[in-house]
């Protein structure tokens, strides 16, 4: 049965928000259940890797969904946001990739980062003990195409461990 609320002012219903938004964050931080994020990340939607130029296209987009993902954290006036802090440990810092040896670098540094990203209790309600990469390391296209499927499929399993419901966002009639 849903809930009625009637006979809220501008005032009131600013504060209900902002104390349910909160509330968000709070049971983040309780640390207990299968739910690791407040908001889910959006998914990775790039074509699986099967040559080279999809594979440069799948690693470049793994890389700006990842370190977009890092740095989301929850609001705790706004409930918006997808950790309870942004993690800044683990960012990938290596550079797009252009041919194969860079997509080897990229892809291989992204298995790591994120492997170490997704069990990260400063930043998660809990380790996400399921998603983990296991594909072999990047060593060559064969490797790097399996690496990359891999990783989008895991990563986007991983952002979508969330809250069932969206932060409440309360705009002027």
């Amino acid at each position: 049965m849903a809930t009625t609320i009637r006979n809220l002012d501008s005032l009131k219903a600013d504060q209900a928000v902002t104390v349910a938004n909160a509330r968000r964050l709070d049971a983040l931080k309780i640390k207990a259940g299968t739910i690791i994020h407040a908001d889910a990340s959006a998914a990775i939607a790039t074509a699986n890797a099967s040559d080279l130029p999809t594979s440069i296209a799948l690693a470049n987009a793994l890389k700006a969904a990842y370190n977009a993902h890092l740095a989301s954290a929850c609001d705790p006036v706004t409930g918006q946001g997808c950790h309870i802090a942004a993690d800044a440990t683990n960012p990938t810092a290596v550079a797009d990739a252009t041919d194969l040896t860079s997509v080897e670098a990229l892809l291989n540094d992204l298995k790591a980062k994120y492997n170490a990203h997704r069990v990260l209790l400063a930043s998660h309600a809990t380790a996400d003990a399921t998603n983990v990469s296991t594909a072999a390391t990047a060593t060559d296209l064969p490797t790097s195409q399996t690496l990359a499927n891999d990783l989008k499929t895991q990563m986007n399993a991983h952002f979508a461990m969330a809250m069932s419901a969206q932060a409440t966002l309360l705009v002027s009639p």
